[in-house]
């Protein structure tokens, strides 16, 4: 399921993001990040103004694309030219609070989700994903040979 999401949108959005913050972009960048790989989908996030690598389009890898519009252009004008690319929609979801282009997206036959639910969608994958680091990391944990040694000696008792 492709996701188109309206960037700055969702950084007004969450309640934890500012788009004063110069860092607002890359933990959201992240969040997504971690989103599109515990769904294994494919996200394209679109920003408004001038991206900072000077690139206008930054292919994360094949599934992960972060976008910026031309010169003159809007994010809407970009997502709008995302969606008028498409030809199918049934899969298609758009993350904006925008009406406007929640009204686009919908006479094109993609779905929408607001941004604030989006942000907590987020939230939610973030813990599980932190979640599960931790639970790794105990399991992961190297024992020496000393330390099998001792809780053999313990067990043989």
């Amino acid at each position: 399921m492709p996701y188109i999401i309206d960037g700055d949108n969702l950084i007004g959005s969450s309640p934890d993001l500012s788009g004063e913050d110069p860092d607002a972009r890359s933990t959201l960048i992240q969040a997504v990040h971690n989103f599109q790989e515990n769904r294994s989908c494919n996200v394209t996030i679109v920003f408004d103004g001038k991206p900072e690598s000077g690139l206008k389009r930054e292919d994360i890898h094949s599934k992960f694309c972060v976008r910026y519009p031309e010169f003159g252009s809007s994010a809407d004008d970009e997502i709008k030219l995302i969606l008028d690319t498409l030809h199918y929609f049934k899969d298609v979801t758009l993350i904006t609070s925008d009406r406007d282009l929640k009204s686009y997206a919908k006479k094109k036959g993609a779905k929408t989700i607001n941004s604030i639910e989006f942000y907590f969608e987020l939230k939610r994958i973030s813990r599980r994903s932190g979640k599960q680091e931790e639970f790794r990391k105990r399991i992961d944990t190297e024992v020496s040979d000393g330390e099998v040694d001792q809780w053999m000696k313990i067990f043989e008792e």
